[in-house]
């Protein structure tokens, strides 16, 4: 069983453009300031696209953080394509991530997120989220997650609805060919002409999709085998998510900065996300974590805001 086909998806999300529009208003309205520290999100859509729609694109007040720096485990790039082959054939005999009918896709996740642009990155504390996505046709969407602690807390709300979101089954609307996949990546990198390098801007895109969607397991083979094509891919060994869990990571690097999948070993399972710098710059030293994500639960649920069961 696999999500339904659903229209094209277009190069910019709604709920990119969305948030990308909310920032830019924010901004434009902003009185000049001495220059601050920017929060730095990991690099996919989802994870920016909620947090800049509930309104928070300004900096956590939180003058206690403080610079989070791992180890820089070198990177295996002989073992990736074999051990993301052997993710797509595990994932192929997985069954549909959940049973059951219903109206919305609900993801629960924790992350922390660096401030960047004032001397060495700081992580903020790890803060748990829910987000609920339409999952056949576009539409209304929600995000519950803490109110960051600063003075005026009450300008940040704990709920947020999203509006116009894309939904679930125009996310994993993808070619199965694991070429064409790549090659439709490819594309619209270069009709953005802009950003990462296309290869950078595919494994990007692949974390988006691995992230905050349920992804039938046809698609979730393709992805991988995909990502086996893109050059510089690499496996890291002994990799921890946000909520602590250890795994096996599949990770690029680009401008200084590694970004990281991270797997059960054993399962193949997502999950979560890390991003660190593998050099010294003037965010800090090599090492300095950027990001870091745990996806804790996916399931399809009836109405906006309901729960599963956890």
């Amino acid at each position: 069983m696999s999500e339904p086909t659903a229209p094209h998806v277009p190069t910019l999300p709604a709920m990119r453009r969305q948030a990308l529009r909310h920032h830019l208003m924010n901004e434009i309205g902003r009185p000049a300031r001495r220059p601050r520290r920017m929060l730095v999100l990991a690099p996919a859509a989802g994870v920016l696209t909620a947090v800049v729609a509930a309104g928070v694109v300004t900096q956590p007040w939180a003058p206690d953080s403080a610079p989070l720096v791992v180890a820089v485990a070198p990177g295996e790039r002989a073992g990736a394509t074999m051990l993301l082959n052997r993710m797509a054939e595990a994932a192929v005999d997985k069954p549909v991530p959940t049973s059951g009918e219903g109206e919305y896709v609900y993801i629960r996740s924790q992350g922390a997120f660096a401030e960047v642009g004032d001397g060495p990155a700081r992580l903020q504390p790890v803060r748990e989220r829910e987000l609920w996505i339409p999952r056949y046709e576009p539409g209304n969407g929600l995000l519950r997650e803490p109110r960051f602690d600063v003075p005026l807390a009450e300008v940040i709300p704990r709920q947020s609805r999203l509006d116009d979101v894309t939904p679930n089954a125009a996310l994993v609307d993808l070619p199965t060919d694991p070429d064409a996949l790549l090659a439709k990546l490819y594309r619209e990198r270069e009709q953005r002409g802009r950003g990462n390098s296309r290869d950078g801007a595919a494994f990007t895109a692949i974390g988006d999709v691995l992230r905050e969607s349920l992804v039938p397991p046809q698609t979730s083979a393709a992805l991988y085998r995909a990502a086996a094509k893109i050059p510089g891919v690499e496996v890291v060994r002994g990799v921890t998510d946000a909520a602590g869990r250890r795994g096996i990571a599949v990770g690029h690097t680009e401008l200084d900065r590694r970004d990281e999948w991270i797997f059960d070993e054993r399962t193949f399972e997502y999950l979560g996300e890390r991003s660190y710098l593998v050099a010294d710059t003037p965010d800090g030293p090599a090492g300095t974590v950027l990001g870091t994500t745990a996806v804790l639960q996916r399931a399809v649920v009836s109405a906006l805001g309901e729960r599963p069961e956890r």
